[in-house]
């Protein structure tokens, strides 16, 4: 499967509209009612892979050193963030959720399925550094994984 089929049948599954650029598109979509993510997925015809991207947010200035320890705890085994990783992106210093996947495999099982599952889950990180603004930040133990997290 190429990366423009795969986006295809993406489009045909979710039911929206993807313009595709060289080997990459980006899109608002939001498995959860009145909440969109902005997804961006490259694709590489020579390996069969993709790269799934979804920015989660920026975290806040004061109590950074608890958002990045359950940040990290998160990444732990994959456990938290349904096999993807949660990093910061060195251009912006903002965090993003990110996957690696191989194109056959997301077409065989679907992807509007992966997708859906990948959205929910940066949704429900995004929400937890969101509201961790709200937190205090004296507290030097982690948060804990955000509910809407799926789980490996």
């Amino acid at each position: 499967m190429t990366f423009r089929e795969y986006v295809g049948t993406l489009e045909r599954e979710l039911g929206v509209e993807i313009q595709v650029e060289d080997d990459a598109c980006a899109f608002s979509y939001g498995a959860k009612k009145n909440f969109k993510i902005d997804i961006l997925i490259h694709g590489s015809n020579e390996h069969g892979k993709l790269l799934t991207c979804a920015d989660i947010g920026e975290p806040p200035p004061v109590g950074r050193e608890r958002l990045f320890k359950t940040l990290l705890e998160a990444n732990d085994f994959l456990g938290d963030t349904a096999g993807s990783t949660i990093s910061l992106n060195p251009g912006n210093g903002r965090a993003r959720l990110q996957r690696f996947d191989d194109m056959d495999a997301l077409a065989a099982t679907g992807p509007a399925k992966a997708l859906t599952a990948f959205a929910n889950t940066a949704a429900a990180w995004k929400m937890l550094i969101a509201d961790f603004r709200d937190a205090p930040p004296d507290d030097s133990g982690s948060l804990s994984a955000p509910d809407g997290a799926l789980r490996v």
